[in-house]
């Protein structure tokens, strides 16, 4: 699935369709917090979708059970946040050639499904979950009811306003 850039506009309709738009100074914006802070923000937002169901572009998904925090899935994330960030690419191929699976394989988790939602720009936990609802896929891995953990992970890059964001989903069980 390719990644999703934000832009301002079209970020701007999502947000308030979604209803997902925070009152002035009530979002989670990167700057000023902690990492775990805002990846806690974007878990709960994602966890207060799936428990309401919706739909995503034409697909129906009911309520299904929250997803729960993995280390091995949030390191797979931040790691490969901080790999776009520093070598300026956005892309669920690495760098290396590698995968999101075989990002989440190394970190240590054993899967039989894995998915990957990234994005490129937004400040704030809330434009960015706002943004993954907005989209098809990113909604379908989202409220895909097979995934149970989950790791999330974001990094700057270089130029002001060059956030990545990466989210990561596993369903336990592979070898």
């Amino acid at each position: 699935m390719p990644g999703f850039q934000f832009p301002a506009r079209a970020l701007t309709c999502a947000l308030l369709a979604g209803g997902l738009l925070a009152p002035a100074g009530a979002q989670t914006p990167v700057a000023g917090r902690s990492t775990g802070e805002v990846t806690a923000r974007v878990l709960q937002l994602v966890n207060k979708a799936r428990s309401e169901g919706r739909r995503c572009g034409a697909e129906r998904f009911p309520p299904t059970a929250p997803l729960a925090a993995a280390p091995p899935l949030e390191a797979a994330a931040a790691a490969h946040a901080r790999d776009m960030a520093q070598r300026d690419y956005f892309a669920h191929r690495g760098k290396d050639g590698r995968e999101p699976r075989d990002r989440v394989r190394a970190a240590g988790y054993a899967a039989r499904l894995t998915g990957e939602n990234i994005a490129f720009g937004p400040d704030s936990a809330e434009e960015v979950v706002a943004g993954w609802l907005a989209s098809a896929g990113h909604c379908a891995n989202l409220m895909d009811a097979r995934f149970r953990h989950t790791g999330i992970g974001f990094a700057t890059g270089r130029q002001a306003g060059h956030i990545y964001w990466v989210q990561t989903f596993g369903a336990p069980g592979g070898a």
